[in-house]
């Protein structure tokens, strides 16, 4: 069984998957997708969503993933940046973007159809494409090199960017994992399962789906995140593997009663990913779930770039090999490539390297040089056995519970506010969520605003990973130097101390 919707109980064999794509794909077809179409799919995670990228696959087109969890106004944006000729939406969302997708399309004329997963009057639901169609596929020639997939990231900084991803940067992460599992570099020897809670319109979960649909196991698929129902449906479906990001990893390390109460002896490894993995947090993990991978890499390269072992693995093995990507630390000043522990820029090569980002040359440019060498714009060495260590971040992103938060983003939103002259984000260091959107603000000469109103004003306008849950404070003017840009580790010192 391929695919498990814990949510709504829905589950497809192979053969039930395949027949359910190829008429997906046939009234796709009908309707007017084809070679480079563009279907958006923004929907609370449901087993509808990879069915209809298979069959958007199936049809030479593109599938753009949405997070749920945005506001319409931040959907919008995005809708914009990547034109979708299509859209797939469950009712909630449907409700949610009303407002800008009103009577169907007319805000965005190049959309032509929205697909609900429920019925909705006067639009396809996704029952009526599963129906049986016979047609007959148009010719059409594979290309690798075509654009596959669009998520949304920060990068290294700004606001989220579209990054397109091809075929062959899909497939470089996806058989490069399943050469590892091969060759039992990954110390996993049996994958028949896993449980997928990360919203599908972050890379990591929408990459492990398809890798299990590669190699045959089941993808059991939470519409959002419960740890008890987590680890009962990994108890009843005896799945091998873990994927984890740091925020659930400390709720378990911190909660080892709720742990203790699954038998999880069917567990052999771990992948974590996201953010970054505290020592004490993947210490008691390690006695939880006999933990053996962490994962390193960005959306920009196609996933993980580099793989941790656990130390044991480490201290019989040499260097750790890559099927896919290629890493080196580059100075920061001069960009030349340096020896083993000296401090730079991890930059990352190979055919895992985006495409770019759709739309924005010059960020394109910005994160890839020349030579092809993608900037992570994280800080490290590595040491004579190749083993990369990350030691800071040049790149202003905060990571909040694994989600990615631009700074300059929530500045842009705080200025929109009448009575707000200038702001400064940065991320506060928490341990349970790694980090806190947290804020300077500056208002208008005799304007009056409360720190809770700024806060509201927030939650009002942007998703709710965005929300200023760390420090705020109103204040005469932000920290900036000479050229106006703002000093960031100077906001962040001095909230430090207070």
């Amino acid at each position: 069984i391929p695919k498990v919707d814990s949510g709504s109980g829905d589950k497809y064999t192979f053969g039930e998957l395949q027949n359910a794509v190829h008429n997906i794909a046939g009234h796709l077809q009908a309707l007017g997708f084809s070679k480079g179409s563009n279907l958006a799919l923004c929907a609370t995670n449901c087993a509808e969503i990879m069915l209809m990228t298979y069959a958007s696959w199936k049809l030479g087109g593109v599938v753009t993933l949405l997070s749920p969890v945005l506001k319409p106004g931040e959907i919008s944006g995005q809708i914009a940046i990547t034109k979708p000729n299509f859209m797939f939406l469950d009712k909630e969302q449907r409700q949610k973007l009303v407002e800008v997708i009103p009577d169907g399309i007319v805000t965005f004329p190049t959309m032509q159809i929205i697909f609900a997963k429920e019925g909705v009057e006067d639009e396809l639901s996704f029952t009526s494409m599963k129906e049986t169609i016979t047609w007959e596929m148009q010719s059409l020639t594979p290309d690798i090199e075509a654009r596959a997939v669009i998520f949304f990231s920060s990068g290294t900084s700004g606001p989220p960017k579209a990054v397109s991803l091809s075929h062959k940067n899909m497939l470089t992460e996806i058989l490069g994992i399943c050469t590892m599992l091969e060759a039992d570099m990954l110390m996993n020897p049996k994958w028949t399962g896993l449980v997928v809670y990360l919203p599908l319109s972050h890379s990591y979960a929408f990459f492990m789906s398809t890798i299990n649909m590669i190699i045959g196991a089941s993808t059991i698929i939470m519409p959002r995140f419960d740890p008890m129902k987590y680890l009962q449906l990994i108890t009843d479906y005896q799945t091998e593997l873990m994927i984890l990001v740091p925020p659930i990893a400390v709720l378990f390390a911190k909660n080892k009663d709720l742990v203790a109460q699954f038998n999880l002896s069917c567990i052999q490894s771990m992948f974590c990913t996201g953010a970054a993995l505290l020592p004490e947090v993947k210490s008691t993990c390690a006695a939880q779930f006999n933990i053996k991978f962490a994962g390193y890499g960005m959306t920009e390269v196609s996933g993980a770039s580099h793989w941790t072992p656990s130390e044991s693995f480490m201290e019989k093995h040499g260097a750790p090999d890559s099927a896919t990507n290629v890493g080196v630390i580059r100075d920061l000043e001069t960009d030349e490539f340096l020896p083993a522990y000296k401090t730079g820029e991890i930059c990352t090569s190979g055919p895992g390297v985006m495409m770019g980002y759709l739309g924005n040359k010059d960020a394109t440019n910005a994160t890839i040089g020349a030579d092809g060498w993608l900037k992570s714009g994280d800080i490290g060495y590595y040491d004579k056995n190749g083993y990369f260590y990350i030691v800071g971040r040049l790149k202003e992103l905060i990571k909040y519970k694994g989600y990615q938060v631009s700074p300059s983003e929530l500045e842009d939103l705080l200025l929109s506010h009448p009575k707000i002259a200038d702001a400064g984000v940065v991320g506060f260091p928490d341990l349970e969520s790694g980090e806190l959107p947290s804020a300077l603000i500056v208002l208008k000469p005799g304007e009056d605003l409360s720190v809770d109103q700024i806060r509201g004003f927030v939650s009002e306008k942007a998703a709710p990973f965005k929300k200023l849950r760390g420090p705020v404070e109103i204040v005469q003017q932000i920290p900036k130097s000479a050229s106006g840009k703002i000093l960031r580790r100077v906001i962040l010192s001095d909230l430090l101390e207070k």
